[in-house]
């Protein structure tokens, strides 16, 4: 005798219609219900799939033809040297390149200008000019945009984008996004530079200076971060964080006369920040235990009462600063390729009775 399956318990039914769902979804014999239409928004076609794993690069792992790209860097972290060097590599790459900058000094005009006209690009200066604005520059984009031409092989770049839109206003970059993505669609690359806020988050990671829907607005979303260095040169690192494209990391480094050089290999900018930024915080008790070693306290116990003696430094905190700069000479260390780590400032040496002995390590000459 047939049983009615309303008569079945509650788990018997609830497999038996999870079955039913698995077989229409792997025969396909059911037609999806209509609520479901707007998933197919999500889905890659072929073609999207194949750009994004092999896209057409003017700048690799940087600028991808035809995209939107948001450029976000802290103040004076080597955005605009960089960018300014890169638009005459894509304008000898054969690109028709237009550096639009809104945030340069007076100062810095002039060779900017000669360095745009030796390497082909055009640069513009809205605010240098009479009755001119980005509000003009805005207005002739938009006319482009309603025209039926094509932009293949034409870059924009917009230096800064606070200086386009008020950033943190929702309605204002919803239309200068809608603009923009008309002439993407149109061929035209556009980069983005922009800030990132003051501070970052709680693992040590920059912060857009802008509202959340812009990273929804852009093909992608590379981060600069930088890592200046006592002789005024500047080590500066992508960090990808949106992309369409299979974007990795690159390094450049900055010298002191702003020249430009791609790294062969990439560079940890952000943990050596980190350390550089723990380093400066322990300084205080950096240097009293420096001097505890060089005033003669070359066992712990005795680092430990002069730092507290001398400069009120608790046990924990010297232990935790000897730990973290010490080379423990008596273990073997195979460091491991492009891992950062605090710079050793002591040897660290068993001594006796379970004790250990620090001293200075000597700077190399």
């Amino acid at each position: 005798m047939a049983l009615n399956e309303n008569a079945l318990p509650a788990c018997k039914q609830k497999q038996s219609t999870t079955k039913e769902l698995q077989n229409n979804c792997t025969n396909n014999t059911q037609p999806m219900p209509a609520c479901f239409d707007w998933v197919h928004e999500y889905v890659l076609s072929k073609d999207e799939a194949n750009a994004i794993a092999d896209p057409e690069w003017i700048i690799p792992n940087l600028v991808i033809s035809g995209h939107l790209v948001l450029i976000p860097a802290e103040p004076n972290g080597g955005k605009t040297t960089i960018m300014f060097h890169l638009a005459g590599q894509m304008a000898k790459k054969g690109y028709e390149v237009f550096y639009v900058n809104t945030d340069i000094s007076g100062g810095d005009a002039k060779s900017m200008v000669e360095q745009a006209e030796t390497n082909h690009f055009i640069l513009m200066l809205p605010d240098m000019k009479a009755s001119k604005s980005m509000n003009t520059v805005i207005s002739k984009l938009t006319e482009m945009s309603e025209t039926g031409s094509t932009y293949n092989d034409v870059v924009f770049i917009f230096d800064t984008l606070k200086k386009m839109v008020n950033v943190i206003s929702k309605s204002a970059a919803k239309n200068l996004f809608q603009l923009l993505r008309k002439l993407s669609a149109k061929g035209m690359t556009v980069v983005l530079l922009a800030h990132t806020n003051k501070y970052t988050d709680k693992e040590g990671l920059p912060i857009y200076e802008g509202t959340g829907d812009m990273r929804a607005d852009v093909d992608d979303l590379i981060y600069l971060i930088p890592q200046k260095h006592d002789d005024g040169s500047m080590t500066v690192t992508t960090m990808p964080n949106k992309q369409r494209g299979a974007f990795i990391p690159i390094s450049f480094n900055i010298d002191p006369n702003r020249d430009v050089t791609l790294l062969n290999e990439v560079v940890d900018t952000l943990t050596a920040k980190k350390i550089e930024a723990e380093r400066k915080d322990d300084e205080v008790t950096i240097n009293s235990i420096t001097q505890a070693i060089l005033a003669g306290n070359t066992i712990q116990k005795d680092i430990i009462s002069y730092c507290n003696e001398s400069a009120a430094i608790g046990e924990r905190a010297i232990k935790r600063v000897l730990i973290k700069y010490s080379l423990n000479i008596d273990e073997a260390i195979t460091p491991e390729a492009n891992v950062i780590t605090a710079s050793f400032i002591w040897n660290k040496t068993r001594g006796g009775k379970n004790s250990y002995k620090f001293s200075l390590i000597e700077p190399i000459v």
